[in-house]
């Protein structure tokens, strides 16, 4: 009697388990259904769902920021359109503030309409490790594999060429799409500041598939193809001008940094470069002046009547002496400010110049029959002593990128422009 007893509770125990078990396994499959729906919905099924929710930071509710974004909504509206997901991991991470925004994805046409914008003059040292300051302009890394775009510390850009497509009655050229882990900010969610080496991969692959997927609802010919696996991580630590390989090669063969160039001793002395890339519409070159040299240079022009202005907006401790070499080609070099201030003031086609306003100097070219601006801006006030240094450390910079781009046209500033102190 007691043996079936005992029969009788473990067979309840059993059913209820097995109840509970499938309970649980609807809720899952429920849940799982929801989330993917929620990415499905806001992304205009444009978006791979399953891949975003594989992202850091993807645990928990996710919601659409609707108060950011309407989200995707093709048929409905003119691109440039996004999509801006919240999650309740990163919301629970974050604590105090920042809404919980995990990712997020874009999608346009070409012509954009946008405005390119070189770094902005007023930057605390680019190269500078300790720099207390957020948004310092990173160098962007290509993808490589075939896949013409480029990787920054929180996501991925592409573009695949749409030639003869119409969208909404206008003429395209190309489609583009992005795919950001904006959670990518919380160091939970990155690896030094940078995305992890699984979110840099499958963010690339989430941006080639938004871009295929956009070019098979415009009627695009063409596709792009699966991004390779271990797309290397933005460079972080500046090298000297002779160990350069990259996007800042051309300054370690030119032996601008040596004397008889620099003798003055005022031409940067550490690079940060990228690799090139000839698929990539934005490419940047970041040079430095460091500390010690920074102060051979002051103490030697400090009483210089010919660096006056150098020396009454400067001090042997200034951290902003840096210049940033950056080329912009097609639809990017369109409308290319020359000052972050004002937008208006922008590169003309044909010809070169100086805008004092943004302490950067500019050139234009044709690469490949699309227009293509090259720019040189300096920090300020090293821009002050640094200014009529530059000549060839710009004309070697276009050199470069016009040999390796296969550009021609090229119009550079004229010698007046390199401007002395006032």
């Amino acid at each position: 009697m007691g043996r079936e007893r005992r029969r009788r509770v473990f067979n309840r125990l059993m059913c209820t388990v097995a109840v509970l078990a499938i309970g649980l396994s609807g809720w899952t499959l429920w849940e799982w259904w929801d989330r993917r729906h929620t990415v499905d919905e806001a992304c205009g099924g444009l978006v791979p769902a399953g891949e975003v929710l594989a992202l850091s930071g993807s645990g928990g509710e996710i919601t659409p920021a609707r108060n950011v974004s309407d989200g995707i909504r093709l048929g409905d509206a003119p691109l440039p359109q996004d999509c801006v997901l919240r999650s309740e991991e990163t919301a629970r991470k974050r604590r105090v503030g920042g809404g919980g925004f995990f990712f997020s994805a874009r999608i346009a046409t070409e012509p954009t309409g946008w405005t390119s914008e070189p770094v902005d003059d007023g930057f605390e040292d680019a190269l500078d490790p300790g720099n207390p300051y957020v948004g310092i302009p990173r160098v962007h890394q290509p993808i490589g594999g075939g896949v013409p775009g480029h990787v920054t510390d929180t996501g991925v850009f592409v573009r695949l060429p749409c030639p003869g497509v119409e969208h909404r009655g206008r003429r395209i050229t190309a489609v583009r799409a992005s795919a950001e882990l904006d959670a990518a900010v919380r160091p939970e969610f990155s690896e030094d500041g940078q995305l992890t080496q699984g979110d840099r991969d499958r963010l690339a692959g989430i941006a080639v598939v938004t871009a295929n997927n956009l070019a098979g609802e415009l009627g695009c010919p063409d596709r792009l193809p699966e991004p390779p696996n271990g797309i290397p991580a933005l460079n972080t630590e500046p090298v000297a001008p002779d160990e350069a390989e990259g996007t800042c090669a051309w300054y370690g063969r030119a032996r601008l940094d040596e004397k008889p160039a620099n003798a003055s001793g005022w031409l940067p002395d550490r690079v940060l470069e990228a690799r090139t890339g000839d698929r990539v519409w934005e490419e940047r070159c970041l040079l430095s002046v460091t500390g010690e040299a920074r102060g051979a240079v002051y103490r030697r022009y400090a009483d210089d009547p010919a660096y006056r202005r150098f020396r009454e907006n400067s001090s042997m401790d200034d951290r902003t002496w840096w210049i940033s070499a950056e080329s912009f080609f097609g639809d990017a070099a369109e409308r290319v400010s020359t000052d972050p201030v004002d937008d208006d003031r922008v590169a003309v086609a044909g010809r070169g110049g100086y805008d004092p306003e943004g302490n950067t100097l500019w050139a234009t070219s044709v690469c490949g029959g699309r227009p293509a601006v090259h720019t040189l801006t300096v920090s300020w006030p090293y821009a002050h002593g640094a200014a009529r240094h530059l000549e060839p450390v710009f004309r070697a910079y276009v050199e470069d990128v016009a040999g390796r781009r296969g550009c021609t046209d090229v119009a550079l500033p004229a010698k007046g422009d390199y401007r002395r102190e006032e």
